[in-house]
């Protein structure tokens, strides 16, 4: 056929069995910039630092070790909308578990609608762990924003092995926030003697920790490691844990500080996604 409806076929080829035209157009979007924050147990927040420049676009987000992809974007949190519900959320989080050794790449690509994807942005990151006096955890919004939804534990480990392996501190099933040798546990605000810190270390799933009540700064539990016992601080190297069905929102902070004052003076570890409730987890 050397035309269609007076039109020239010329350089058109095979639409749909027919025609098509050869090449294409289209706006790239420009590439994002990123930075990362955490690396403890492989769990790292990645930030779209120019968000603002898009207009709701969708991100690919995939984390490397050499040739190896140890997170795939299937498989990253998105974090969906923002706060406020008109834009997509800046901020993903990434659990990366794979066994593989080495240094991670990020690599993000954006694309807004009716555009191509833009080239990629990547930062590295290596993965740690953890070994301070005082380590805490908070319960936050997918951005790691302090919220008044209600921390709920029934059980809470840290441990020296990854995978919930090696010694689980504390390494007794608490009767009281002192009642380990050198272990004290606390939380930021008791609503009922019954919810108490300990109840998260009692090996009870029917107890637990509960913060009913709480303000967004106080909605932390945590665990301390006295100078007295302990003069080197454990390594900790995971962390098992069951959120109870109360537990409300799905994020929490994982924090370290050396004098357990959370000041400013704070290690931040990452936004941690709570995969589960009434289900142990294991981060690490």
């Amino acid at each position: 056929m050397g035309e269609i409806s007076g039109v020239s076929t010329t350089d058109i080829d095979n639409v749909d069995g027919f025609y098509t035209t050869q090449g294409g157009g289209g706006t790239t979007t420009g590439t994002p910039t990123i930075s990362l924050e955490g690396g403890t147990f492989g769990v790292v927040t990645v930030t779209v630092t120019n968000a603002h420049t898009y207009t709701n676009p969708n991100y690919e987000c995939i984390v490397t070790a050499g040739a190896t992809t140890t997170v795939a974007d299937a498989d990253v949190d998105h974090g969906g909308l923002s706060g406020d519900k008109d834009h997509i959320n800046n901020k993903m989080n990434i659990n990366d578990t794979n066994t593989a050794t080495g240094t991670r790449t990020v690599s993000v690509k954006a694309q807004e609608f009716g555009d191509l994807q833009s080239s990629a942005a990547t930062a590295t990151f290596d993965i740690t762990y953890l070994q301070d006096r005082y380590v805490r955890i908070q319960s936050v919004t997918s951005d790691g924003s302090a919220t008044t939804l209600r921390t709920a534990i029934d059980e809470i480990r840290f441990c020296t092995g990854s995978g919930g392996t090696g010694t689980l501190y504390p390494t007794t099933n608490l009767t009281s926030n002192t009642s380990e040798t050198g272990i004290v546990v606390s939380q930021g605000h008791l609503y009922s003697g019954s919810y108490d810190a300990y109840k998260a270390c009692d090996s009870n799933n029917s107890s637990m920790a509960w913060l009913l009540g709480s303000s967004a700064a106080n909605n932390w539990w945590q665990i301390q490691w006295e100078s007295g016992t302990y003069a080197t601080v454990p390594e900790i190297k995971s962390i098992k844990v069951r959120f109870d069905g109360n537990q409300q929102t799905l994020y929490f902070k994982l924090m370290g500080s050396s004098t357990g004052s959370f000041s400013g003076e704070e290690t931040n570890y990452g936004v941690y996604y709570i995969s589960a409730r009434n289900t142990t987890i294991y981060y690490g």
